[in-house]
């Protein structure tokens, strides 16, 4: 059984500077420019926090199997047209626990949470080459909506 904690205001801080490392390495992994996924990263940064504050609607948490921190997840919802979606902006299963079933239950933890807040569906996106990722999501009945492709030239 996972539990989600949300993180401490001084977890938050560390928490984004891991995330933005890892996601401008994962843009340039999936064929961005150095530059594309600086700018990309610079954006996000601007959309989620204020001075360093975290904006209303997102939600960060680790998720422990008893006193075991096996990951982390990141939810975050936003009203639009008077509905209420829900997006899930970045999950992970901890290098020590992958392959144990932990990725399932964090998914299945913040579907829950996304439940008992009010919410009906939940999104995310993931980048082509994450295999891993896209079949726990499949197997787990998430849908494809759009699919973004790219082919080099050179």
């Amino acid at each position: 059984m996972i539990e989600l904690r949300a993180l401490l205001p001084e977890e938050i801080a560390p928490y984004f500077d891991d995330l933005w490392r890892e996601y401008r390495k994962e843009l340039i992994a999936a064929g961005y420019s150095e530059g594309y996924a600086e700018e990309n990263v610079q954006q996000s940064k601007k959309s989620v926090l204020s001075d360093g504050i975290l904006k209303p609607g997102n939600h960060i948490f680790y998720a422990y199997s008893g006193n075991h921190k096996v990951g982390k997840i990141w939810l975050a919802t936003e009203t639009r047209e008077g509905k209420v979606d829900w997006s899930i902006y970045d999950v992970e299963t901890f290098p020590d626990y992958r392959g144990k079933g932990f990725g399932r239950e964090i998914m299945i933890a913040a579907e829950e949470f996304v439940c008992t807040s009010g919410g009906d569906s939940i999104a995310l996106s993931v980048f082509g080459n994450n295999i891993v990722a896209r079949n726990l999501y499949e197997s787990l009945n998430y849908e494809t909506i759009r699919v973004g492709m790219k082919k080099k030239l050179q």
